[in-house]
Formats: structure tokens, C-alpha cells, sequence
């Protein structure tokens, strides 16, 4: 699959078999998600990596009800972000520095076969904060993006044309 196939047949999978992502392809997505442009190249992002089920459980009850995914998911993702290492310790870079790594792994999975789903975490501060105290994480790593990934149980793929000429606006509003 090409790059753009890749973007363009993405979808959020929220149902996934028992086979498991083997290690190559879990360092594969984390290099994807490191990969990314940061502000000034601070990198601030950390990331939780678990395969574990009971751990997977905990992460999708305290991230709330949309989570569920995890729960048959084979491998879990929480982006963290370190407020001390972003760029001016401005909040807008961390955050999008963390978007841009939760995108790279979520478009590296989908080339490698691999289903995946965004659960929302930032900025609901209920999610976060579940989240630290589950990990005991210090104040200063947020988590940000709960990721979902497994091989999903409906292997069809296609390309979507999500383009909206009315939103393309040349030269003036």
C-alpha cells in the first residue's frame, strides 16, 4: 500500500481477531509515532506500550465507556505528553506534537494490515487524570490519545473520497 492508499483507506477498527502484532510491528508503529515533526524538535512525547489484558482492561475503564475497544484489542497505546519538554512549555505545542505521533501510528498500523482506533482522552481532565493515577504518572506527563490495535475482524478496506470542495477556499475566504 502506497502512502496516500494508506491515508485515504484508513478507518477507526473497533473490533479486533485474537492474532497478535508481533514485536517488529509494534517498534515499526512506535517509530512512526517518533517520526513526526515536533516544535523546535523537543519531542515531548511519551508513550505507554501494553499487550497485557488486565492492563488493557484497567486503561479502558478508566478512559470511560467509549473505550471498550481495548478490551479486545491486542496491543494498547497511551500517548503521553511531558508539559516540561514541550516547546516554551506552552500547552498547543505538546499537544499537537502528541496528535502528530498518535497520527503517524495510527496510519503505520493501517499499511501494516493492522486496525486501530483513536479513544479520546485529551482534554477531558476525568480521562487524564484517570489515567495518571492509574500509572502513577507525575503532573507534569499528561496522557493524551488512548490507542486501540488489532487485526480487525472485517478485513475490507477501500478507499474513501472524504473531499469537500466547499471547505477549499483559493486565495480569500
Amino acid at each position: 500500500m502506497n502512502g496516500i492508499e494508506t491515508i485515504l483507506s484508513r478507518k477507526s477498527v473497533r473490533e479486533f481477531s485474537d492474532r497478535e502484532i508481533s514485536k517488529a510491528d509494534i517498534k515499526t508503529i512506535l517509530t512512526a509515532g517518533m517520526s513526526g515533526p515536533t516544535a523546535v524538535n523537543m519531542r515531548p512525547f511519551e508513550f505507554i506500550v501494553t499487550q497485557k489484558t488486565s492492563i488493557l482492561k484497567k486503561i479502558s475503564e478508566a478512559n470511560g465507556p467509549y473505550s471498550a475497544p481495548l478490551m479486545k484489542a491486542k496491543l494498547g497505546i497511551l500517548v503521553c505528553g511531558d508539559t516540561d519538554k514541550g516547546y516554551l512549555g506552552k500547552e498547543g505545542y505538546w499537544v499537537i506534537d502528541c496528535a502528530i505521533a498518535a497520527q503517524n501510528m495510527i496510519l503505520a498500523a493501517n499499511a501494516l494490515g493492522i486496525g486501530s482506533v483513536w479513544l479520546g482522552t485529551y482534554p477531558e481532565k476525568a480521562k487524564y487524570s484517570a489515567l495518571q493515577k492509574l500509572f502513577s504518572l507525575k503532573s507534569n506527563v499528561i496522557p493524551f490519545a488512548t490507542l486501540a490495535f488489532g487485526y480487525p475482524l472485517d478485513n475490507t478496506s477501500e478507499i474513501r473520497d472524504l473531499y469537500e470542495v466547499e471547505k477549499v477556499h483559493t486565495d480569500k475566504w
